[in-house]
């Protein structure tokens, strides 16, 4: 009996030891990496100095509290940053205006698959399609375009509803149906949210998140003018500060304003938002390897699934990104944007997110500024060499016989060469970019600059052209 008893428990001792040898090598529950506040510090530094940003803040998160953060430099306003720095939010307000929509969904004061213009009636001449859905709003397949010639409008002080009134059809909109990214449509998701609830914008948006999420935000004009400290964009090499206005018909799309706390806190309520099923809402592909939900991309990212926004006005770059599998959200903002610098600033949101979630980071790619306006300036240079020639012409009198015939045609092909140069250039440029030329002043003030510097010098060459052919035929008719 007491053999078989002894061996029945090495028997059990056999088994537990195999089982346990099994649980080990079984994979466990993916985690997210220890970033201490040091590291993360050293990070912060580090991107902040090779982008040139004045100031920058970053928080670490999991559903519940911060896990880590830093802040590096100082303000608009000369003041150190820090967690309660505000800063202009951007785009990453779309994913406050879509949550805002699903909370009134949940309720049942909202119906997604709802035209818009049963809605807000006064959208039906800025939708190409009277069929255009709330949903479409919210995932970019109303076939709107992204026209920031009718977006961000700092004069704007009404409500959205009252700006959609003010909208035309805008030049190319297309069918509905395909992922267009457009803050037109956040623009008018705001609409919908005033219409439905009969208050503003900035109530319903504290009610459906910042309420739950327990935080905050800057949605009235004045306390931004007078909290928001001046931004930078880039000019020549170095940052320059702007005064950043605000679109009041813009809060659903771009100008939610505020700190990394403020943001922070956001962040990991939508984390415990995704984590509790909304990661299975509805997605469009984007046709550029990622999906679009509800105000928010989604990718794989080091081989975890990843939820985030960037954001951008003149002078601030946000983003914000989920990762529920490792439990982790993570904000930064930064005080220096120019949308000559958008995949080099931009990066560092995505080295963030590696940087969480196995601690890897990679190079900035390099900014395509010195490129282009070294391009500029060359131009600028051959012309300047063109000027002086003909002007050392015109002052030592050297005379080249030009027949009437040969003056006049040398002056025809100068005026009609120069002309189309300067107005193709005046015409042509603003619509490749899809910006007048003052909203590239405020994006990208010394490429702006250059350009202007580049068309003063074409008409500059074209005129003394003209005038050396004029003044040479004069001589020759005196001799």
């Amino acid at each position: 009996m007491a053999t078989v008893a002894a061996g029945t428990r090495r028997l059990v001792v056999g088994v537990l030891v195999t089982l346990t040898f099994l649980l080990g090598l079984a994979p466990g529950p993916a985690a997210a990496v220890s970033l201490s506040n040091t590291e993360l510090q050293n990070a912060v530094d580090g991107w902040a100095a090779e982008i040139g940003a004045p100031g920058m803040s970053v928080q670490v998160l999991d559903s519940d509290a911060v896990v880590a953060e830093a802040s590096s430099g100082v303000d608009g306003n000369g003041e150190p940053v820090d967690a309660s720095t505000p800063f202009v939010w951007g785009s990453v307000s779309k994913q406050f205006t879509a949550a805002t929509v699903v909370g009134l969904e949940r309720q049942g004061a909202l119906d997604e698959s709802t035209p818009v213009v049963d809605i807000v009636p006064r959208a039906r001449d800025m939708l190409g399609d009277p069929a255009t859905t709330v949903d479409d709003l919210v995932h970019h397949t109303s076939g709107l375009p992204h026209d920031i010639t009718v977006t961000d409008d700092w004069s704007r002080r009404g409500s959205a509803v009252d700006a959609v009134a003010t909208i035309s059809h805008p030049v190319g909109t297309t069918e509905r149906g395909s992922f267009r990214y457009s803050s037109l449509n956040y623009l008018l998701l705001q609409a919908v949210v005033e219409s439905v609830t009969g208050e503003s914008f900035a109530d319903a948006l504290d009610a459906e998140v910042l309420a739950p999420a327990e935080t905050s935000a800057i949605t009235d004009p004045e306390q931004f003018t007078e909290d928001v400290p001046p931004g930078h964009v880039p000019f020549f090499g170095s940052a320059r500060p702007i005064d950043v206005g605000v679109d009041s018909a813009g809060l659903g799309y771009g100008y939610l304003a505020g700190s990394t706390g403020d943001l922070g806190r956001y962040a990991s309520w939508r984390l415990s938002q995704l984590q509790g099923g909304e990661d299975t809402a509805p997605e469009v592909d984007t046709g550029e390897g990622t999906e679009y939900g509800d105000g928010l991309f989604h990718e794989k990212i080091a081989g975890q699934d990843v939820w985030w926004h960037s954001g951008a006005v003149p002078g601030y770059y946000t983003y914000v990104a989920f990762v529920p599998a490792l439990d982790r959200s993570m904000v930064l903002a930064t005080n220096r944007y120019g949308e000559i610098e958008a995949e080099h600033i931009a990066a560092v949101g995505r080295n963030l997110t590696t940087l969480v979630i196995d601690g890897s980071t990679t190079g900035l790619p390099s900014s395509s500024a010195p490129m282009v306006l070294g391009a500029i300036f060359s131009a600028v240079a051959v012309l300047l060499a063109i000027v002086v020639w003909v002007t050392v012409r015109l002052f030592t009198g050297q005379v080249r016989q030009r027949s009437l015939g040969g003056a006049a045609l040398r002056i025809a092909i100068t005026t009609v060469l120069g002309g189309s140069v300067l107005i193709g250039a005046y015409i042509g440029v603003p619509s490749i970019v899809g910006a007048s030329l003052s909203v590239m002043a405020l994006w990208a003030p010394d490429v702006t600059l250059a350009f202007w510097i580049l068309l003063g010098t074409v008409f500059l060459a074209s005129a003394l052209v003209v005038a050396d052919q004029v003044v040479n035929y004069s001589r020759i008719r005196q001799t």
